[in-house]
């Protein structure tokens, strides 16, 4: 080997075969704003399934309550024995709260080989979340009555409360339509004996419809809400003067 290969020899011997420093650091910062921008991405994908998640689930909580309160409302009944009651409500309370109270044929048997089906008392009350006190719980209360209106021997049996329909709730509100089709309110078919009977007549009526208002939370933090709205007809409130 001559002189010129051996001096590329000890050149190519002497040649760094390694990273510097600033390399290293170099390369372990565009490591990490790789991994942060992935975290990040990740997290932001993840909160989006989250929040589609929660909606849907709120979306099935407000399919299911407004369906009952539907088929509730379309069976209204009024007899010589029975109330429709509607009370005023709030966007929020932080004490029971009675929204409305009515007879109706859509009684829910849960025990078809012990009880018939029939007229049942049907209340809606609004309460606390007793887990979280920011939040209303939907209750429903359902008693089975006899043919003359009267509570049958089961109905201590049955939850006084009544049963959850649905939670997370902000509020609820009803309204109430008379045959003219105007809003109101409250409402009560309670007569007294100082009255005419031209306005016992009057007032001894079922609404013609109901609207029901369910305001759901969708983020505490960031205040947001969805609601959901539905209109019942009720058919034995429509008819006016036997018509």
């Amino acid at each position: 080997m001559g002189r010129g290969g051996r001096i590329r020899f000890c050149q190519l011997c002497r040649s760094p075969q390694g990273f510097t420093l600033m390399e290293i650091m170099l390369a372990t910062l565009i490591l990490a704003m790789v991994v942060s921008m992935v975290t990040l991405s990740l997290s932001g994908s993840m909160k989006v399934v989250e929040a589609t998640r929660d909606q849907g689930d709120i979306y099935y909580r407000a399919q299911v309550a407004l369906e009952r309160i539907g088929e509730d409302l379309e069976s209204a009944i009024l007899n010589d024995d029975s109330e429709f009651l509607g009370f005023a409500t709030e966007d929020a309370t932080d004490q029971e709260l009675i929204l409305t109270q009515f007879v109706s044929m859509a009684h829910v048997n849960f025990d078809p080989e012990g009880e018939q089906g029939g007229m049942g008392q049907i209340r809606y009350t609004l309460v606390p979340d007793p887990d979280d006190e920011e939040q209303l719980v939907l209750l429903r209360s359902d008693i089975l009555l006899s043919p003359q209106g009267e509570n049958t021997d089961n109905a201590d049996e049955e939850d006084p409360d009544g049963f959850l329909l649905s939670d997370r709730l902000r509020s609820v509100s009803f309204t109430y339509f008379d045959a003219a089709g105007e809003e109101q309110d409250t409402w009560d078919t309670q007569v007294d004996d100082q009255m005419t009977q031209d306005e016992k007549d009057l007032k001894r009526r079922l609404p013609a419809a109901v609207s029901c208002r369910l305001e759901y939370w969708l983020d505490r933090e960031e205040e947001t809400t969805v609601s959901f709205r539905t209109s019942i007809r009720i058919p034995v409130g429509m008819v006016v003067n036997g018509v």
